[in-house]
């Protein structure tokens, strides 16, 4: 990835917003050219820019250049994003509960892959307040994080700091 501690004000040539998403207090958007940027509160590490600093304006995540992002998701005080050629998901932010899929509940402050969704291709990710899910090309549904009301699909009550199949809906 590119220099994590990077960041810059969205400038260059105009750029349309493919993707947009809104989290309690912080935004993500996908632009053109796979640009990720966010803005908002930074505090728990949600915008991505290795730092806990608010943005005001929209702000280039350079952590993410050239990883073809091709979608981006906010959960409450976390974000993902997804990069359809390396296969992989990224997530970043607040981390209580797991809801980060890193098999911790530490907070980050760029993004990093979720190394049980390395090589898995996904067609959406969802987040919550404090969970996610994705689905994959497959049909096949992982979910990860805070699961106090049985929101993980699980069968369970118990968090989950890594993304786990839910069986529900387990491909024939």
């Amino acid at each position: 990835m590119a220099d994590e501690g990077a960041a810059s004000e969205v400038t260059g040539p105009i750029r349309r917003v493919l993707l947009i998403s809104a989290g309690a207090s912080h935004s993500v958007a996908l632009l053109s050219g796979n640009v990720v940027c966010s803005w908002g509160r930074g505090e728990d590490g949600q915008l991505g820019h290795g730092d806990a600093e608010d943005r005001l304006t929209p702000t280039q995540l350079s952590a993410l250049d050239g990883q073809d992002i091709a979608s981006v998701t906010c959960g409450a005080d976390h974000t993902t994003a997804y990069s359809e050629t390396h296969m992989e998901v990224y997530s970043w932010g607040w981390g209580d509960f797991g809801r980060l899929g890193h098999g911790n509940s530490s907070d980050l402050f760029t993004p990093q892959p979720i190394k049980a969704l390395h090589g898995v291709r996904i067609k959406q990710i969802a987040c919550g307040d404090s969970h996610c899910l994705a689905v994959t090309m497959e049909g096949e549904v992982q979910s990860w994080g805070r699961n106090q009301n049985g929101q993980l699909g699980l069968g369970t009550t118990e968090d989950s700091l890594v993304p786990q199949k839910v069986q529900a809906f387990q491909v024939p």
